[in-house]
This record gives C-alpha cells, sequence and structure tokens, in this order.
C-alpha cells in the first residue's frame, strides 16, 4: 500500500513530455509504473499556497464539496462559489496543465479569483488529452504538464496538510478499466489537512473515490481513508467531502430520501463511516448530485454520488447549487454541496 505523503512544496515540479511519451510507450507495465511513481516527484509533494490576507475564522463556516469537472470554467466556477458564501471548497477533479481545460493550473487561478489559499495534490498525471469526448474537442493538441488532482482551497492557512492514498495505484496504465484509452499514472487519494477555528482544529478532506470500483471497493477506500485520516490528526472534529461515485444507489432505484435514511444495505463504506463517528443525514439533503454533461449521452437516471460526512461537528443549512454560471451557462456535471458548520 502507498504510504501517506506530507511533503508541502511552493510550485510543484512537474513531468518533462519526454518523460510522459515514454510512459505512453510503455504503457502496460507494472514496473514502469512503479518508477515514474518513484522518479516524478509531483507523485510525492502537495503544492501549497496560503491565503494573502487571513480573516479570523468565524464560528460557523460555510464548506462546499466540488468535482469541477476538470475546472474547465475557472472565472464561473469562482463566481458560483463566492454566490454560495463558502469559506473553504473540497475541490475534486481538477487540472493542471491538460489541454482540456486550457493548460492553466485549475486550482491556483481558482484560488486567486476567490483570493484563497489552496493545498493540491495529484491523483493521476495524464498522458492522454482525457476522455474520447475531450479526444475529439482538442485534437492536435498537446497537455502542457498533464497534471489531474483534487484539492483544498480555503480562506483561511491550512496546517499539516497530507495526501492519503485510497488504493495501490497503476491501475489507469496497466489495466485501462474503461478501455478508452485513458493512460494514467497514480491512483485515487483524498487530500487532507486542518484549519484552527475559535473552538479548535478541524479536520478537511476531499476524497474522490473510484468510478470503476464496486460497493465493496468503495467500503475498502472508505477504510483506508478513515484510518489515513486518524493516524493523522486523531479523533478530532473532522469535514469529509467528494465523489464517492455511489453507484449503487441509482442501480436500486432508490430515491434521494432513501439514500440519506438508509444507505448502508447497498453501499457499505456508510457503515464504516458510522462506526468512525461520521453522520451524513444533517450534512447533505436529498437532492441529486449530478447533471447531464451538453453534446454526450444522456445517461439517467441522474445519480447522487457527491457527499459530506461530520464527526463532531454541528452540521445545518445543507444545500446542493446547481452547477450553472448566472447566465446559465454549464460549468460541471457535479452540482456543487455544501453544509454549514459549528464546532460542538
Amino acid at each position: 500500500m502507498r504510504e501517506i505523503l506530507r511533503s508541502a512544496v511552493d510550485e510543484m515540479a512537474v513531468p518533462s513530455q519526454q518523460a510522459r511519451t515514454e510512459a505512453t510507450q510503455n504503457w502496460g507495465s507494472s514496473a514502469a509504473h512503479s518508477k515514474y511513481m518513484a522518479d516524478w516527484s509531483c507523485m510525492r509533494e502537495i503544492e501549497l499556497r496560503q491565503p494573502e490576507i487571513t480573516a479570523p475564522t468565524p464560528e460557523t463556516l460555510t464548506i462546499a464539496a466540488w468535482n469541477i469537472e476538470r475546472c474547465k470554467h475557472v472565472e464561473g466556477a469562482a463566481a458560483l462559489i463566492r454566490k454560495t458564501g463558502a469559506d473553504i471548497v473540497l475541490a475534486t477533479e481538477v487540472d493542471h496543465g491538460m489541454a482540456r481545460s486550457s493548460q492553466r493550473h485549475t486550482t491556483a487561478d481558482l484560488a486567486r479569483e476567490l483570493g484563497f489559499g489552496y493545498a493540491f495534490g495529484v491523483e493521476f498525471v495524464e498522458l492522454g488529452i482525457g476522455d474520447p469526448f475531450e479526444v475529439k474537442a482538442h485534437t492536435g493538441e498537446e497537455n502542457l504538464h498533464g497534471l489531474h488532482g483534487n484539492a483544498i482551497v480555503s480562506r483561511f492557512p491550512l496546517h499539516d496538510v497530507a495526501v492519503i492514498p485510497l488504493d495501490d495505484g497503476g491501475d489507469w496504465y496497466v489495466r485501462a478499466p474503461k478501455n478508452d484509452g485513458q493512460y494514467r499514472v497514480g491512483g485515487r487519494m483524498a487530500i487532507a489537512a486542518k484549519v484552527q477555528t475559535t473552538q479548535g482544529p478541524l479536520a478537511l478532506a476531499a476524497v474522490h473515490f473510484e468510478s470503476e470500483s464496486d460497493a465493496g471497493g468503495r467500503e475498502l477506500q472508505t477504510e483506508r481513508m478513515l484510518t489515513g485520516l486518524n493516524a493523522l490528526y486523531g479523533e478530532i472534529p473532522c469535514l469529509i467531502g467528494g465523489d464517492l461515485n455511489t453507484a449503487g444507489f441509482a442501480a436500486k432505484a432508490m430515491t434521494g430520501q432513501e439514500t440519506l435514511a438508509a444507505p448502508q444495505a447497498v453501499e457499505p463504506a456508510f457503515n464504516r463511516f458510522a462506526k468512525a463517528g461520521f453522520d451524513w443525514r444533517d450534512a447533505n439533503t436529498p437532492a441529486i448530485t449530478t447533471r447531464h454533461a451538453p453534446g454526450r449521452v444522456v445517461q439517467y437516471p441522474l445519480r447522487k454520488i457527491d457527499w459530506l460526512f461530520s464527526r463532531s461537528v454541528q452540521a445545518q443549512e445543507s444545500f446542493v447549487q446547481a452547477a450553472l454560471s448566472e447566465r446559465g451557462e454549464y460549468l460541471s456535471d457535479h452540482e456543487l454541496i455544501a453544509t454549514r458548520v459549528s464546532l460542538l
């Protein structure tokens, strides 16, 4: 199992185009994947930038979780976050130097737009443009850096940042589970940190579970994440948020109310959360959290796969914000979810 990473840097080193081309040519080799994981420092680093202006933490924080779908629309995403009043965003699917997102360091640019700081960790080094839809849209282009990962974007300073691996890595390099040309170096992970509130420290984690996993795999990823969080921070108040890819609910045609009331029989990961003292009922709403992406084949039913989990925290006034700009422009295939929290 990969180890927890704690090395924070001001600016992450990126693998060269030559190194990524070589990795593409060696696709399918687990030994080659292990070599790139060891050689590419971005797989061991967390890029950390603190906010330039530090505001005092209020007694109640608004914390959002959002799979921003590569964060292709930085300014629109920032405007939506401002609209929600979010103090902290647990962000998943953010790019750095990808053609599909205009080669931007989307986390850094998003944080700059908001006046926030951030911690960014690499989940995958992408060896191609992306999924078939993105490949078609960006034919003939190359990625500048090819980094893709998760981040915590925060109005307040982040401390004790870490990346918690959720699997052994390499599945998207050795096997390519979707068989659609998406070759990647890396593996699923959660990025974690602490913020200091007026009532004490609060641990945070932004997580993205494997999209091609099953309920048993999601349970194992939950166990690995919770074990890592406990090793890092102990049993302090904590809020976890992200895209858990809980596909079982749609397969069983469960309503939003049913998923809140009794998710464990379909998604045993929720038993793991409950055993560790986490609750989901107050931090979430029954609303569906995905939306149809324009230009793609519609897949119904839309799903409830994004979640917030709280421990020793009072969660209230939870809401789902449509991932659309003020002019109705599409921003992501996931809605933003949020809750207002105070420590118990």
